[in-house]
Formats: structure tokens, C-alpha cells, sequence
């Protein structure tokens, strides 16, 4: 199957070297999975594989059949989304499915990026978990974050980090502070419900785009101290296997080595910030060509784009801009 039939707004090169970039949480839309499915017999099975896998990995009741919501019905996805974590396991989903559809077209990744909740599936591309406990990784992490965040959120703010510290500052709002930093001019805020929407205004008020973004909990925030901990503990019994590729790391800095506790990794990533354009930027002189979105969207294509100047990028499933996710 080409690569065009994916995706056929630019065609690979013989020496290109892809690094796929998984996205966290936030709204991209409904994962558009049957677009990959019509690609292909390969594509169709490599999806349904991946959905069938990632139901493995979930709880037998409270959750909808993916199948259904994911494939063959999308129109009940809406309804579905409105339980708890749902949105987050389609997500992981759509991510891993991309990877998996890919590699059946003949695009591999030289290199992965995972973007918080993303590590996981970037982990998982790398074949150091598996896909079913990848999902139970995300289903327990949903749970810990709706537990321990709640009453909190996030916001962007097109800013940079400095401008984004001083419209915290004129909300006179310590208790939000830098989540992420998405690209050079797009910052990510976590906090409090209250104080987060007096930095919005603040930004607002300053002539700044600010926009809440749909993760109902408090993530990359000091308040979580303990989360981790908790966290760390329900997935460590998860066998860790050797990586395949380099997956680099927007919160450690670096990319992991198979003498990292993985396990430890993940779970500093409730707690620590992201910093992506650091990471872009060491892809691309480890000799990253092109940076694919795998996920629904084009939210990581669009930093590396505002990051590298010039940057090659392909999104297999956009359809519709997406907001940038935290």
C-alpha cells in the first residue's frame, strides 16, 4: 500500500527518517479511524488489531465496546466520550493505531516523542510495553488524575513562557504555574479552576489568544506531589522490555535508555513540566527528516512546525485543525 493512500500531502523520500510524535490529552475531535481502515485490507486489520488489544486492557464493565464507538458506529463516539476516561483510552487508541497502520504502508519511525499522557503510547511504539498495558496504564492514570486533580484544569496560552508568567503574575495567581511549553509562542497553564480562569482573563486582557482547554484535572502541577507516587505503584507489575527505537522525553530531557525505570518515568510526568521545543529540536539534529503525528489531528505537527521553521510534517488523520493539546 503507498504512503499516499494515508496521507498525500507530501510523499516520503528513500532516506527519510520519520519521528512520530504522540499527543496528550485534550480535543482533537473523534479519532477518525475508519479513514485508516479505508485504506487498506493490511490498514483495516492492523486498526481493528489495535482496538481489540487496547479492549483487552480495559475493565469489563463501565466501558463502551471501541469496536462499536471506534469503527463500525462512530456517531455514538459523542455519547460515549461523556464517561470519564473515555475520550483519554481513544486517544491512546488512535495513536497507537496510526503507529501500527504506518509500519503496514512501510513507514517506520526512527524516533519517538511523547507529549505527557502521549508517553505512554510513544512507550508502547517502541515495543516497551505492550498494547493492552499500555491501556491499563491509561485507565489507571485517568482515574489517579480525575481523583487527585479534581477542581482543576488547564489552559493555552499563546504566549511564551515568559509572557505566560506574567499574566500570571498580573492575575496575582501563584498557585498556577507552566505546564508545558508546546512550542516557542504556545504555552500550557495548570491550576485551580479559580485561579486558572483569572490568568485566562489576565491574558485575554493583554491582547493574548487564551483558551481553556478540556482536561478536567490539575496535570504537571507541584500539587500533584503524591499522585505520582500512587501512580507509580499501580503500574509497576507491568513488564518493561527492551526499547527498539529512541523515544525522547519532553520532561526528563533526554531520551531513555533500557537501564531507565520507565515506570518511574511515566509517573514523573503527573508532576514535572514538559518542555517539547527542546526536544523537537534534539530529534531533528539526531537526524529526525520528517515529523509525523500519530494520533488524531495535526496538534504536534503544528509545534514542530513553530518550532523548526521549515519542519516536513504529515498528519495521517487530520481532517479539521486541531487545538494544540496539553
Amino acid at each position: 500500500m503507498p504512503f499516499s493512500a494515508i496521507h498525500p500531502a507530501e510523499e516520503l523520500k528513500p532516506d527519510d527518517a520519520c519521528a512520530f510524535l504522540f499527543a496528550g490529552t485534550g480535543s482533537a475531535g473523534t479519532p477518525d479511524l475508519p479513514a485508516l481502515a479505508r485504506t487498506g485490507p493490511a490498514a483495516a486489520r492492523a486498526a481493528a488489531d489495535v482496538v481489540d488489544a487496547v479492549q483487552e486492557g480495559l475493565p469489563r464493565e463501565g466501558w463502551p465496546r471501541l469496536r462499536s464507538i471506534l469503527l463500525e458506529d462512530t456517531g455514538s463516539y459523542r455519547e460515549a466520550a461523556r464517561t470519564p476516561g473515555v475520550a483519554q483510552l481513544a486517544g491512546y487508541t488512535a495513536s497507537v493505531a496510526v503507529d501500527r497502520v504506518l509500519r503496514t504502508a512501510g513507514v517506520h519511525p526512527a524516533f519517538a516523542v511523547g507529549q505527557s499522557f502521549g508517553e505512554i503510547a510513544a512507550l508502547v511504539s517502541a515495543g516497551a510495553f505492550a498494547i493492552a498495558d499500555g491501556a491499563r496504564m491509561a485507565v489507571s492514570l485517568v482515574g489517579v488524575l480525575a481523583r487527585r486533580g479534581r477542581g482543576g484544569g488547564l489552559g493555552l496560552l499563546e504566549t511564551g513562557e515568559d509572557g505566560t508568567r506574567d499574566c500570571i503574575a498580573a492575575a496575582a495567581a501563584p498557585q498556577v504555574a507552566v505546564a508545558c511549553l508546546n512550542a516557542p509562542t504556545v504555552t500550557v497553564v495548570s491550576g485551580p479552576d479559580g485561579p486558572l480562569e483569572q490568568v485566562l482573563d489576565a491574558a485575554r486582557d493583554r491582547g493574548v489568544r487564551a483558551v481553556r482547554l478540556a482536561v478536567p484535572y490539575l496535570s504537571h502541577h507541584p500539587a500533584m506531589a503524591g499522585a505520582d507516587d500512587e501512580w507509580y505503584a499501580m503500574i509497576r507489575r507491568f513488564p518493561q522490555r527492551p526499547l527498539e527505537l529512541p523515544v525522547h522525553s519532553p520532561v526528563r530531557g533526554r531520551a531513555y535508555r533500557d537501564g531507565d525505570d520507565l515506570h518511574r518515568a511515566l509517573a514523573d510526568c503527573i508532576v514535572k513540566p514538559v518542555r517539547l521545543p527542546q526536544t523537537l529540536r534534539a530529534v531533528r539534529e539526531a537526524g529526525a527528516t520528517v515529523f509525523t503525528e500519530a494520533g488524531a489531528g495535526d496538534a504536534l505537527c503544528q509545534c514542530a512546525r513553530l518550532t523548526l521553521p521549515g519542519a516536513r510534517t504529515l498528519a495521517p488523520l487530520r481532517d479539521r485543525p486541531a487545538r494544540t493539546r496539553a
